[in-house]
């Protein structure tokens, strides 16, 4: 009797434990982008994309990538670094084509 009770006891034990070391992890906020200006290029292809980011923390850096390049050709990591919220206005040039930008921001 006094095993069981033992027993009983330890596996209690042991869920409490187990309960109090299991920490629920809230997912980070993503930055949010606001865009200001959409159209299209002038007739030397540039265009102006203009907007605000907003971030719960820091933001770190700004890329602007070309969809179907794997290059980056605008790296902002000092205008907008340490900053919550960041008014952005980037001239995009070379635009010969119809042409998709991609921004990664991170924080």
């Amino acid at each position: 009797m006094k095993r069981n009770i033992l027993f009983i006891f330890t596996l209690l034990f042991s869920f409490a434990i187990g309960l109090s070391s299991c920490k629920k992890t809230e997912p980070t906020p993503q930055p949010t982008v606001t865009t200001v200006a959409i159209g299209k290029a002038n007739a030397n292809g540039e265009f102006t994309w203009t907007g605000t980011i907003t971030s719960s923390v820091q933001l770190q850096k700004v890329l602007l990538t070309k969809v179907g390049s794997t290059t980056p050709f605008l790296t902002d990591d000092t205008t907008a670094k340490n900053k919550t919220s960041y008014n952005f206005s980037y001239l995009i040039t070379g635009i010969t084509a119809d042409t998709t930008v991609k921004m990664d921001v991170y924080d």
